[in-house]
């Protein structure tokens, strides 16, 4: 018998929606290494991912520093899925070997460094270049100037300099190294070649010595020649900030290059710190725990308060931590207080983090979740106008971006946990605490509406944050 196909009466199209802009990673660190492995990480090939210490021991023995502070990261009680190792050639500028790796691979976020960049020209470097990128790098210190709140005066002397191919300062015992800058000043002329006021840099050829150094234009530059005469007296300034990295950036209210101070060098407590971070995924969530009032819904966090396996706790005391830190019970971190710095101290016989600042005494948390709420936004709103037909510029069509490539991202960051909830009066129920608004689209130019570009569309959410301090007040009656 024969059968009438079903399009004679009902004809079904089913058109897949599958482009989707590729998602972000936030769980994946690099911990930058001057070591080669010839053909897995070199010049050619800029980074090695590994999965677990057990991987990382195949290439690296235990007594050296990639190993420990790869142990120190793996040793998160939630172990993070991944690390890279970057590698740089030392014998190349900083900075720009920093821009070939990243251009080589950008796909991680949390940044780690070994103990032989703690407290150097090239670290403070390592924060300028983290400044200007989607990253976070964690920055280990043992600088003692970190353990005093005011600003330590940089280091400066009366010098003298020859006329010579390369120029030489002298300064006695100046205690610098290669790549420090220095600030000219003079009574009278300096030699041709050198400015006043201008930061150079010592020069690693030659080698600085006890009480001479010779001066670089860049730093890892050629050392300059001086030339012509000089006249009165010069002075020489190393302007360091005290030589704590923990005062430059803050000096510079960084938000990408947050200092953590120890004693011991070993302790790479940076790396602790991001072990935890990288385990906590803000992609898995629960909606509908979150609409529950569950503040378990999702993987949002501080950083504050938090145990890191193998660190020891600083032996110091309530003063100096506060200089550290600057954070005042009652009143939060103050700038006068301290370098918003962290450390990892003993409290009610609990080893913890203290206070998961970055220099500009925002909190990690909330660089960590800026970022990735920016990212999902991108993604969502790219995803939702790669597979429509097409957005019409309306305020239907911009009711449609609202509802369905900038709503959803933002429900997401409800159930992480990142974006605060309160009560619908209507309802009584827990919503998230967002609002989002458009112009219409009569109200913008026609040139911008000709050339299709959308009304802008304001979103205002409050952060749920976290609690780093309470008080309680108990009244005893009789």
């Amino acid at each position: 018998m024969a059968r009438i196909p079903y399009s004679r009466v009902v004809d079904v199209t089913v058109t897949r929606e599958d482009r989707f802009a590729s998602a972000q990673g936030f769980s994946t660190a690099l911990l930058l290494t001057s070591t080669s492995i010839i053909g897995q990480l070199d010049a050619t090939r800029r980074t090695k991912l590994y999965a677990t210490i057990e991987e990382v021991a195949v290439d690296w023995l235990p007594i050296t520093e990639e190993y420990k502070a790869a142990q120190r990261f793996f040793q998160a009680r939630v172990r993070p899925p991944a690390l890279k190792f970057g590698y740089f050639n030392p014998a190349g500028p900083f900075a720009a070997e920093l821009d070939t790796l990243y251009a080589a691979d950008p796909d991680w976020y949390w940044g780690l460094h070994l103990k032989a960049l703690n407290d150097t020209a090239n670290q403070r470097a390592l924060a300028d270049w983290a400044e200007g990128r989607n990253v976070i790098f964690g920055l280990d210190s043992n600088d003692p100037d970190t353990e005093t709140p005011t600003a330590v005066p940089d280091a400066s002397a009366t010098v003298t300099m020859t006329i010579a191919s390369p120029g030489v300062i002298t300064w006695n015992a100046h205690g610098l190294a290669a790549g420090d800058p220095v600030r000219l000043a003079t009574t009278g002329a300096l030699p041709t070649g050198l400015t006043a006021g201008t930061i150079y840099y010592v020069a690693a050829t030659p080698a600085p010595a006890a009480n001479t150094f010779s001066l670089a234009a860049t730093a890892g530059g050629t050392a300059i020649a001086t030339t012509g005469t000089q006249s009165g007296t010069h002075t020489a300034t190393a302007p360091k900030f005290g030589g704590s990295i923990a005062e430059y950036c803050e000096s510079k209210s960084y938000d990408r290059s947050p200092v953590f101070y120890h004693t011991y060098p070993d302790s790479y407590l940076a790396a602790a710190a991001w072990g935890y971070a990288a385990g906590r995924n803000l992609d898995r969530s629960n909606y509908a725990l979150a609409r529950r009032g569950r503040i378990d819904s999702g993987q949002a966090y501080t950083l504050k308060f938090k145990n890191l396996p193998g660190v020891t706790a600083l032996n110091k005391s309530s003063a100096v931590v506060q200089a550290i830190t600057g954070f005042v019970p009652s009143l939060g971190v103050q700038g006068d207080a301290g370098h918003a710095a962290n450390c990892y101290v003993n409290i009610g016989g609990l080893d913890m983090l203290l206070e998961g600042t970055v220099p500009s005494r925002a909190f990690i948390d909330e660089i960590h979740a800026t970022d990735w709420m920016r990212a999902r936004m991108q993604e969502s709103v790219l995803s939702l106008l790669a597979n429509a037909p097409r957005v019409p510029m309306t305020n239907t069509g911009g009711g449609y971006l609202i509802s369905g490539g900038v709503e959803p991202p933002l429900r997401r960051a409800f159930a992480a946990g990142i974006i605060a909830d309160t009560v619908d009066p209507a309802s009584g129920d827990l919503v998230p605490a967002f609002e989002t608004e458009v112009d219409d689209v009569l109200s913008i130019p026609v040139a911008q509406r000709r050339n299709r570009i959308a009304p802008d569309i304001k979103v205002r959410f409050r952060y749920a944050g976290a609690v780093h301090f309470a008080s309680v007040t108990m009244t005893m009656q009789f």
